[in-house]
């Protein structure tokens, strides 16, 4: 591919800086890296330092922990653009405790379905391995949270995503999870997990896998499995809607 001009670089820098600069959490974690390597555009050549302080304006108008994915992109920016190390992100201090009252109310025999338009997927929970991720799980399910929801992300063989109150894979609410790594592992398909941005990141949104992904083990919380509706899961595409998930105790 042919080195673009400094003049065309210089457009497509202000116009990525100011699509950063209005604040929107789920354009700077897609955007902001464009401004963090040693690439194509290679913006560092044309920065203005100026110009940098809109990126930390648009800082007060994120929020840890729901923009955390956001936040950890706009930091290696600017980093990178005044030419200094990448600062370690602050750990996220425990903020959603496990609510053990609902808790002792799962039992083996508790399932919840996801009702779509293909179909209806059963899942069985696994609250001996991940309480936090079940209780917050059933929590949202029972309010109704994920009806309405589209499977934002799709990849063949992989997973299908849902849960993001945006719709485009960057939202989540004022909290987060604990990563709950216990002894199950993603070694078939139908596994039931909680996507995140690395750890202790969790909140609204889950995936489920097509088939075994080993390479999750020990990173992303699994908290059941697809019980019945694999098929179902099989022909999701992306923009399919969750219509209706209900817990049954």
């Amino acid at each position: 591919m042919a080195k673009l001009g400094k003049g065309a670089r210089r457009a497509l820098y202000n116009y990525t800086r100011e699509v950063v600069a209005n604040g929107d959490p789920g354009m700077i974690s897609k955007i902001a890296p464009a401004f963090s390597t040693e690439n194509l555009l290679n913006f560092k050549d044309i920065r203005d330092s100026t110009r940098i302080e809109d990126f930390r304006e648009a800082f007060g108008k994120l929020k840890m922990p729901r923009d955390y994915e956001a936040i950890a992109a706009l930091e290696q920016s600017i980093a990178y653009l005044e030419g200094r190390p990448v600062p370690a992100m602050p750990k996220i201090p425990q903020n959603h405790p496990i609510d053990w009252e609902r808790m002792q109310v799962v039992t083996e025999q508790t399932e919840v379905s996801i009702q779509t338009a293909k179909g209806t997927i059963v899942l069985e929970l696994w609250p001996q391995w991940a309480p936090g991720s079940v209780a917050n799980f059933i929590e949202l399910a029972g309010k109704g949270f994920y009806n309405g929801k589209v499977f934002h992300r799709v990849v063949a063989n992989h997973v299908i995503q849902s849960g993001c109150p945006r719709g485009d894979g960057s939202g989540s609410l004022d909290y987060s999870l604990r990563t709950e790594i216990g002894l199950s592992w993603y070694d078939r398909p139908g596994m039931l997990g909680m996507a995140s941005s690395g750890f202790d990141t969790e909140g609204t949104q889950f995936f489920i896998t097509h088939s075994a992904r080993v390479h999750l083990d020990g990173g992303y919380t699994l908290f059941g499995r697809v019980k019945s509706g694999m098929d179902i899961v099989d022909n999701i595409l992306p923009g399919d809607v969750m219509e209706k998930v209900t817990v049954k105790y």
